[in-house]
């Protein structure tokens, strides 16, 4: 039986919000078990100790587990429940951390394509410097710089003050909609644009390398060494692109749709009789964003099979 979104406007929120809840605690379980398994096989088998990469894989789990653990029970609570009753403080937590903690993934990202570059097109000079304590120190500054240096995210809040049996509470915790152009215009900046350019300036010279220099090697080897060098290459080509269109199309959404709330083109040209695909719109993107989350313990794991090997 359809519904009506004009007379069942009730029914129709509550099946959205019941099916979000449900899609975002899928989404949770999923990267919390990949990324916990991650991060106990990095720790257990200490695969820190002697691979940089491993180093930057487990805090890439990391910042994902954490980031599903905040920002996943406060969406979830917020599609269930229209009202936020646990104060300012509470309200602002969360935000932060989840901003953090988008930024320090993002910059591990990075960080990881940049090593990536180093090791692969100056793998001389590098490797003198390419030690796990040296990413360590790598990944503490990422974090402190994210705790520390994080865009104002105060200005992206949207809180609005009302009263519950006759107390006075905060309403509503969500971002915010009349936020600045340039405000949110930073966030999609420093949030999504600088880290991709990042990672496809790394990652087009890498390949551009391994295709110029991968015929050059092929010329002097022939036979089982010629395919094993061949077939190394296309992989970590594929590896490559895999990588560049995970972060970009998971986070492109979500960053789009925010931009559009500050200009105030949503407001603008979707009427009350089509909230609610505006309301569809926004689960999808918050979705994605979140199954990138999910998405990185394959890309930079399990893909990767020396990772889970006991040596």
């Amino acid at each position: 039986m359809p519904f009506s979104f004009e007379n069942g406007t009730t029914d129709y929120t509550n099946i959205v919000s019941i099916a979000t809840a449900s899609v975002l605690c899928f989404t949770c379980i999923c990267g919390v078990l990949g990324n916990t398994i991650v991060i106990g096989v990095g720790i257990l088998k200490r695969k820190y100790q002697n691979n940089v990469t491993n180093c930057y894989i487990i805090n890439l789990a990391i910042t994902d587990l954490l980031f599903l653990l905040v920002s996943v029970p406060l969406t979830t609570y917020l599609s269930m429940q229209k009202a936020w009753i646990f104060g300012e403080f509470l309200c602002k937590i969360p935000f932060y951390f989840a901003y953090v903690l988008l930024q320090a993934t993002c910059y591990t990202l990075a960080a990881m394509s940049i090593d990536r570059y180093l090791t692969i097109v100056h793998e001389g000079w590098y490797r003198r410097y390419r030690k796990p304590k040296y990413a360590l120190i790598i990944c503490i500054l990422i974090w402190t710089v994210s705790s520390v240096f994080m865009f104002p995210y105060d200005y992206l809040l949207q809180r609005d003050v009302g009263t519950i049996n006759q107390s006075l509470v905060i309403l509503e915790c969500t971002v915010n909609d009349n936020a600045s152009f340039l405000s949110c215009l930073s966030t999609f900046g420093f949030y999504y644009v600088l880290p991709l350019l990042i990672i496809i300036l790394c990652y087009s010279r890498v390949s551009s390398y391994i295709r110029y220099h991968g015929i050059k090697i092929l010329t002097h080897l022939s036979g089982r060494t010629s395919q094993v060098i061949y077939l190394r290459g296309r992989r970590v080509q594929r590896m490559l692109l895999g990588l560049i269109l995970a972060f970009a199309l998971c986070w492109l959404p979500i960053h789009v749709l925010e931009l559009l709330n500050c200009s105030q083109i949503l407001s603008n040209t979707i009427d009350s009789k089509h909230i609610h695909l505006l309301t569809i719109v926004r689960i999808i993107a918050h979705g994605l964003s979140y199954f990138n989350s999910c998405l990185n313990p394959f890309l930079y794991a399990i893909l990767n099979k020396s990772y889970f090997s006991s040596r």
